[in-house]
């Protein structure tokens, strides 16, 4: 039987350890996330192969999911803020333009 919670587990640390070493490029973190849905894929079940309190379990495991999930596309956000804020915000139209962007990464990965 396999344990979640070390897959799981196993599935995120590949991740962190891929979007450490990405270096802040937005494709890289990209194909990171990409591996962790596959990885967490493979590792949850089709949820016909559970039966016992199926509805409880597919909560769980889909809530890992949910916030494995969130978390990758909260990184692509990060990238996106890191370019933005590099900029001088000393001119009024670059402070816009940063306005405007973290709007964007908000409206995109939040």
């Amino acid at each position: 039987m396999v344990k979640f919670s070390v897959e799981v587990s196993k599935c995120l640390r590949d991740w962190a350890e891929v979007a450490a070493n990405c270096k802040g490029e937005k494709k890289c973190l990209e194909l990171a996330s990409n591996h962790l849905r596959k990885c967490l894929d493979v590792t949850f079940p089709p949820s016909s192969e559970i039966n016992l309190e199926a509805d409880k379990i597919n909560y769980i495991l889909s809530s890992v999911f949910l916030l494995s999930n969130r978390l990758s596309k909260a990184m692509t956000g990060i990238e996106e803020l890191d370019d933005a804020i590099s900029i001088d915000l000393k001119e009024p139209e670059k402070q816009e333009h940063l306005k405007s962007v973290l709007n964007d990464v908000i409206q995109k990965y939040f």
